[in-house]
């Protein structure tokens, strides 16, 4: 697989800046505050234009590798968490893209395929899981005794360094800026038991609404409701209830961007304006989010930066076997579109 070029105007689409911005902070020009020029030599750090430190002690170790080493990747392939996904594919990518860079071989299987009937392991340097990976399928892969990095999932069975989001910080962020703007009954919506990134996230929620003494042990503020294809109508059903008693929210803080927009064409298909009515937000900032009407408000996920920091944090792991596992946390940033305002001052039952 050929690796996508960085650019100035890649970097310049990840931090939201022009690209005449990040061209005079990248050449060391005067003109650029140093918020933003922080901003835009940490993003092209992560995503390769310039050398990270820990890129740089990589490259002083010799890995002593034969040619026909490799690196196995391990993908899920079940509901959204394919190849084919506009958030997975990034992290996938980015890991099979810093591989070759290190001039190392990858192969990459799915959790329905049996690895014993797919692999010869004798030349395996290590395996990178992405994604929820079965307990089944990584005890058998620990077997190998090779390091094993997790991105986005850890297993109490299993020993490993893991590589997240900071989805506790990016979501408690994210509802204090709704608190902000003046919002106090607010609901988080997603399945709680779909993968941890969905848990993480729904405790940042609840940490920022704690901090603001708007919720309390018995109101948990959380429409756990199940991530498959009846989460529409399970919504609705939520949504027909709060219509009942007339005690709606303002604002519904989603537990991804898929989601974000599910909620958004229930509420537009009933007759409900978004911000004027509910303000809605998501995470992961997939590329159809600002494409939406209206562009929705989320988290910015550097999902390159994900897969190369896994890449890295192996090939550490490899000249380090005996240091303890680790756990590392990617950092996120709100990006703020029109479908979140300050919220409505009436009852939108008595306007509808």
């Amino acid at each position: 697989m050929k690796n996508r070029k960085v650019t100035m105007q890649l970097i310049a689409d990840r931090v939201g800046y022009s690209k005449y911005v990040v061209s005079k902070t990248l050449n060391g020009k005067p003109g650029v505050n140093e918020a933003t020029r922080k901003k835009i030599l940490f993003v092209a750090k992560q995503l390769g234009y310039l050398k990270t430190d820990v890129e740089e002690e990589i490259d002083k170790v010799s890995l002593n590798t034969s040619s026909d080493s490799f690196v196995l990747v391990v993908m899920p392939n079940h509901r959204s968490q394919n190849t084919d996904s506009d958030y997975w594919s990034v992290i996938f990518n980015g890991v099979l893209g810093n591989l070759e860079n290190h001039g190392i071989g990858a192969v990459a299987i799915s959790n329905k395929n049996k690895l014993s009937d797919n692999v010869k392991t004798s030349n395996l340097l290590g395996i990178i899981t992405v994604g929820l990976i079965n307990t089944e399928l990584l005890l058998e892969l620990n077997k190998h005794q090779v390091p094993l990095i997790m991105v986005d999932h850890e297993d109490s069975l299993i020993t490993a360094d893991s590589i997240f989001m900071n989805n506790i910080d990016g979501l408690s962020k994210l509802t204090s800026h709704l608190i902000g703007l003046g919002h106090k009954s607010l609901k988080f919506v997603g399945d709680l038991n779909y993968s941890r990134s969905f848990y993480d996230r729904s405790i940042g929620f609840r940490t920022a609404m704690e901090q603001n003494d708007l919720i309390s042990q018995s109101e948990t503020g959380i429409m756990n409701i199940e991530y498959d294809e009846e989460f529409e109508s399970n919504f609705i059903s939520e949504l027909v209830d709060f219509e009942k008693e007339n005690r709606f929210p303002t604002g519904f803080i989603c537990a991804n961007d898929a989601i974000a927009k599910m909620v958004m064409d229930v509420l537009i298909n009933r007759g409900y304006s978004i911000p004027g009515d509910f303000s809605v937000t998501g995470f992961d900032n997939l590329n159809m989010s600002s494409k939406l009407n209206p562009p929705l408000t989320s988290v910015q996920v550097l999902k390159e930066v994900i897969g190369k920091r896994a890449v890295s944090k192996l090939l550490w792991r490899i000249k380090n076997i005996d240091f303890p596992s680790e756990k590392i946390f990617i950092a996120s940033e709100i990006i703020i579109r029109p479908s979140v305002d300050v919220p409505r001052k009436e009852s939108i039952i008595n306007n509808r």
